[in-house]
């Protein structure tokens, strides 16, 4: 085999190799987001998908709203309060769109949509 084609071929594999790390590295827990793209001194509502923690339930306000729990891509668990009644299909599925923002110890949530 002659130089160049171990140069081409290797050149193939470092691209293949750079491309399965980026793809692992970015598409990771499904596609969920991180609490780590919130500023929690900022009140300007973005969206994140995240993982329903169904083990912890889900607890209705005296206000009307709901509390409960969720998962980011890197396994950050966080309350989320909702001002409103929970949209159908919440309780069976597995990862929602929230849209709020960040207080630190929990995420306040003025949309939730499953996914």
């Amino acid at each position: 085999m002659t130089k160049s084609k171990k140069t081409v071929i290797l050149a193939i594999i470092i691209l293949f190799l750079v491309y399965l790390a980026y793809s692992v590295y970015f598409t990771s827990k499904e596609g969920t987001g991180s609490f780590d793209d919130f500023d929690i001194n900022s009140t300007a509502n973005k969206n994140i998908k995240v993982e329903v923690i169904q083990e912890k339930g889900f607890t209705s306000n005296q206000d009307g709203g709901v509390t409960f729990f969720v998962k980011d891509k890197k396994g950050i668990e966080k309350k989320v309060t909702l001002g409103k009644e929970l949209p159908p299909g919440i309780n069976n599925t597995k990862t929602v769109t929230l849209t709020g923002h960040s207080h630190g110890d929990y995420f306040h949530a003025t949309d939730v949509e499953p996914d």
